[in-house]
């Protein structure tokens, strides 16, 4: 009877944690103006076209968010770094990568060779690479 159980138990475990990441990006706390379009509303020149790549680190079947990509800091940054008085085009890509999948693989790997059942410690590590980039303007 318990064999009977056990393949529908695990049906409903794949489709409950099939895509369950959250992922939280902020931008509030910059002082300057941050626009996912290309509008500025004044006559502006682009100083600096950036793309950053940043990780975003999951674990228990990417559930639980162990840390977000910080894109205030980055953004942030390049402000600074080229002293412009604004971000427009912002573009946010989320994927996960060929790295980003050797990650749990390799996890689960290491975790078989000390325990029969370690193979489901890649369960427990997950990554998320995201692409940030858009153009630093500065108003005329």
């Amino acid at each position: 009877m318990k064999k009977y159980l056990l393949i529908p138990f695990i049906i409903v475990l794949i489709f409950v944690f099939i895509g369950c990441t959250t992922v939280y990006l902020d931008t509030g706390a910059v002082n300057k103006r941050v626009c996912m379009t290309n509008e500025a509303n004044e006559d502006f020149k682009i100083v600096k076209h950036f793309s950053k790549e940043l990780r975003g680190w999951f674990t228990v079947f990417n559930l639980v968010t162990i840390s977000n990509p910080d894109v205030q800091k980055l953004i942030q940054n390049e402000l600074l770094a080229t002293g412009g008085d604004a971000v427009i085009n912002v573009k946010i890509k989320g994927q996960t990568t060929f790295v980003d999948g050797l990650i749990p693989a390799g996890v689960s790997v290491i975790g078989s060779l000390i325990s029969p059942y370690g193979f489901a410690l890649g369960y427990l590590i997950g990554a998320r690479t995201y692409t940030i980039e858009g153009d630093v303007i500065k108003y005329q």
